[in-house]
């Protein structure tokens, strides 16, 4: 018997569509992998299964908002019993906007020492006095100093508490977001010493490997989130440049990976340098030729009224309606939903009618004509607004529909404004941008 609502009060559809990922054992989840095309997350599954104790570094890519974080959520769920999982999103954690390789390290050797505290693993002696030397060192005492961290002191018998290095990076990256001063004289000091460090971090690793094996888990994984979230610029700084340190963890590492860099020059450079890239296909809701997909569109439509039933819509016409101008992305299908009862509300209603969808389908029409605007680094212009009008109707009236891999077409892969279909290497701008096109004449 179905759970699904006929309807839910129009006051809860922001709630129930929020665009939080869920978690791993959300009622609400459904499997669409049949209308994307693929299931990487299986084939993945079985990597980790397969070397469970292993240092793969794992790439996983998708468009925003097209449910990679779901699909982490759940795989965290399903091997949780098998995995010690140490997962954090940089967004949450860290200041994005500078962020650099040196912060990762520290930030996953932070989220290490939690994870084996809260596992209650106990860890050497030997492994505990060589992090305390290394922060005792004269350059350590300087970032310490200037983030005002408190001193990690030995306890009894000489002995390190694992709760106090917790607390001490925790105060590190705290003081780091909130001045970029602290941040620069962190990240040039711990980056003389990187080597010590990560070679420290590794020791951590084979400690939480070897004290395993009385836990009835087989292995560790980590996963850090959100990294496809960084600027094109940023993305090819940490990938490209730095990958040898990202690599250099002596774990199973997946790293979200920004799509745009699927389509950079140096992708191939970028992703041999790791053990394997997985990309999570959208939700297909038009072929090859352009006609419906109805598969796809289907179970978007089953995404919506899972939570909040089909009787919150006026007509089946209406909610195909959001579908249809979604262009298979989760988040902007939510996004439009959510405005759109909004109106409802504000105008009485207690269903969704064609005038709030037209409500709903404008805002999310200004949000993305304001990304269309030229890019600026140290105020000089480095892409013109004409240069990524130009990118979208070579996109939008290609007949081969492949992207092309120019600085204009990476920006708007980033922004969603073109999206592709993997599993057919097929990209079409988004449908809310073909409606900007059309109303500029464009196309």
């Amino acid at each position: 018997m179905s759970t699904q609502p006929t309807s839910v009060p129009l006051e809860e559809v922001y709630k129930l569509l929020a665009a939080d990922a869920l978690p791993g054992d959300s009622k609400y989840y459904l499997d669409v992998f049949a209308a994307r095309g693929d299931n990487p997350i299986l084939a993945l599954q079985r990597r980790l299964y397969g070397d469970p104790a292993g240092k793969q570094q794992i790439l996983f890519s998708g468009y925003r908002g097209c449910g990679k974080s779901t699909e982490l959520n759940r795989l965290k769920k399903e091997i949780e019993s098998d995995f010690i999982v140490v997962s954090y999103s940089v967004i949450k954690e860290l200041d994005t906007v500078n962020l650099n390789y040196v912060e990762l390290v520290t930030l996953t050797m932070e989220k290490l020492f939690k994870a084996v505290d809260d596992a209650k693993l106990p860890v050497s002696e030997n492994l505990l006095n060589s992090i305390y030397a290394w922060l005792k060192t004269e350059e350590i005492e300087t970032v310490r100093k200037a983030s005002g961290a408190v001193e990690v002191e030995a306890g009894a018998e000489g002995k390190i508490n694992v709760l106090s290095l917790v607390k001490f990076f925790a105060k590190i990256r705290a003081s780091s977001n909130l001045s970029y001063n602290i941040k620069k004289t962190v990240t040039e000091v711990v980056e003389r010493r990187l080597s010590d460090f990560i070679e420290h971090c590794n020791d951590l690793i084979r400690e939480v490997l070897l004290k395993l094996k009385g836990t009835g888990k087989k292995g560790l994984l980590i996963v850090i989130e959100d990294l496809d979230k960084l600027s094109v610029d940023s993305s090819e700084d940490l990938f490209f440049k730095h990958s040898n340190v990202l690599t250099s963890l002596n774990a199973n590492v997946i790293f979200t990976y920004p799509i745009s860099l699927c389509h950079h020059t140096n992708a191939n450079i970028i992703e041999g340098n790791f053990t394997k890239k997985f990309l999570l296909p959208m939700v297909k809701i038009n072929g090859q030729n352009g006609a419906p997909y109805q598969a796809g569109r289907n179970a978007l439509k089953h995404i919506v009224t899972k939570r909040i039933g089909a009787g919150s819509f006026e007509s089946d016409d209406v909610l195909n309606k959001f579908v249809e101008m979604s262009g298979g992305c989760i988040r902007d299908l939510f996004k439009l939903i959510v405005d759109a009862a909004d109106s409802a509300l504000n105008h009485k209603r207690k269903v969704i009618t064609e005038a709030d969808f037209k409500y709903g389908f404008l805002a999310l029409k200004r949000d993305y004509s304001n990304t269309i605007a030229e890019k600026r680094i140290n105020n000089t212009v480095i892409t013109t607004v004409d240069a990524y009008y130009d990118a979208l109707v070579a996109a939008a009236t290609s007949t081969t529909k492949e992207v092309r891999n120019d600085g204009p077409t990476l920006d708007l892969l980033q922004n969603l404004c073109i999206l592709g279909y993997n599993g057919e290497g097929r990209c079409d701008v988004h449908p809310i941008v073909r409606e900007i096109l059309k109303g500029r004449n464009l196309i």
